[in-house]
């Protein structure tokens, strides 16, 4: 499949499939795009190649407008030919883990699989177990997917608990569909919401300077979060770089897809991934 092609439909198999608007297409296709040039770039540079989705969900996707049924974010790692050795997912609904266990299995029963049931939020130890152990001579690289519902769903905690590997990031920012539209509940003192999904409470200070100057909130939370990964070494072009994902027919913004890696090369993949992954474009228009 080129990554300018629309994703393919499959057929319904009778299990568990979530529905999504058809922006989840767009979501779908651009990480897709990423995991294959990332794949590419660092076959035989390095030893093992990991795939970790943390709310892997049941690995398809139903669009509720067209009924056509997708391949979600893992089934799409799985896809790429001679690409990752090793997969982790995780999911806290029961019923979706094991529907994606059962695809995997039907399709894809060489690849090397753990299935994590549990919030995403309390399983990075086990993360970081099923991850090739490091060590002289062998290296591991990994890239995480991170696909929150809500800000509520991620916890900065999680992400600096697997810093201790080689790890990509990509993930998808609520900004519109939650944050903008719940900023006046968020910005209450006991509300711990978006302290944990950045990692700190101090923003709430930083807020009202950035309001001033015309900052929406989703822009101000996008760079918060960029901070909090900056402090974990993890580079950040700026908010021009991430992507962002509207509704359609409506064309509402709605959240932000942004990469965070340690190294300039994945920031330059990222962005052809983001214009390669768009219909009708070639890597190099």
């Amino acid at each position: 499949m080129k990554a300018t092609e629309e994703l393919p439909a499959v057929p319904d198999d009778g299990l568990e499939t979530e529905d999504i608007g058809p922006w989840g297409e767009a979501k779908y296709r651009l990480v897709h795009t990423y995991a294959e040039m990332f794949v590419r770039a660092m076959l035989g540079k390095w030893d093992s190649l990991v795939y970790v989705d943390l709310f892997a969900g049941s690995g398809r996707a139903r669009i509720r407008e067209s009924g056509k049924i997708i391949p979600a974010s893992p089934l799409l790692a799985l896809r790429i030919t001679d690409g990752f050795n090793k997969f982790i997912f995780c999911e806290k609904d029961s019923g979706k883990i094991r529907a994606l266990e059962q695809r995997v299995r039907l399709s894809h029963c060489d690849a090397d699989c753990s299935f994590l049931e549990g919030d995403a939020n309390g399983l990075a130890d086990q993360v970081l177990h099923a991850m090739p152990t490091p060590g002289r001579g062998f290296k591991v690289l990994g890239l995480c997917f991170s696909d929150p519902y809500s800000l509520s769903n991620l916890k900065f905690e999680t992400i600096r608990a697997l810093r201790s590997r080689f790890l990509d990031h990509l993930i998808l920012i609520p900004t519109s569909m939650d944050a903008t539209r719940n900023l006046a509940s968020y910005l209450k003192p006991d509300n711990g919401t978006v302290d944990d999904f950045l990692g700190n409470s101090n923003w709430r200070d930083r807020w009202p300077s950035a309001e001033r100057r015309s900052m929406s909130f989703e822009a101000f939370l996008t760079n918060e979060l960029a901070e909090s990964m900056r402090a974990l070494d993890y580079l950040y072009p700026g908010i021009e770089q991430t992507e962002q994902i509207r509704s359609t027919p409506q064309n509402l913004p709605l959240y932000r897809l942004a990469l965070f890696s340690r190294s300039k090369l994945g920031n330059k993949f990222w962005k052809q991934a983001r214009k390669y992954s768009t219909p009708q474009r070639g890597l190099f228009d």
